[in-house]
């Protein structure tokens, strides 16, 4: 095989991971790659470069810049009224600050979306409702400032 045309166990070695961190990252981070039949295929070149473009303060960045979570245990039917409860009080109240430690007071805009989705993922199954939204313009500053200080 061409030198400059690495398998997936070569490009392992190349980047000094394991083979189980470079499929994520073929899922997750754009790794330039092709698949030929049921083979990945990496042009060394293009790996150089990829690593050589990335950017720590944008990856660091990409993930949530801040987060608050509250974990309940209990059996399935406590945790369903658990959730339809506090659903009530947000519907009433529309502040999160009554559930989870933040400084201020957040109110979901009227026009905010919801996803529920079920993962698989390392040893644990999950169950999510998310309700989500743009960045609010009084947080973009706030966004931007974090990514200059970095």
């Amino acid at each position: 095989m061409d030198s400059n045309i690495l398998n997936i166990e070569q490009a392992v070695e190349f980047l000094g991971v394991s083979e189980k961190t470079l499929i994520k990252l073929l899922r997750e981070e754009h790794v330039p790659a092709r698949k030929i039949g049921r083979e990945w295929r990496f042009s060394k070149e293009a790996l150089i470069k990829w690593l050589a473009t990335g950017d720590s303060c944008n990856y660091i960045n990409k993930n949530e810049l801040y987060q608050v979570s509250d974990d309940a245990k209990g059996k399935t039917e406590e945790l369903f009224n658990e959730i339809c409860e506090r659903i009530t009080s947000l519907k009433k109240m529309n502040n999160i600050r009554q559930y989870l430690k933040v400084h201020k007071d957040i109110a979901v805009p009227e026009d905010a979306n919801l996803r529920m989705s079920y993962k698989q993922q390392r040893d644990v199954e999950k169950l999510e409702f998310k309700i989500y939204w743009p960045l609010r313009e009084e947080y973009k500053a706030n966004t931007e400032q974090n990514k200059n200080s970095l």
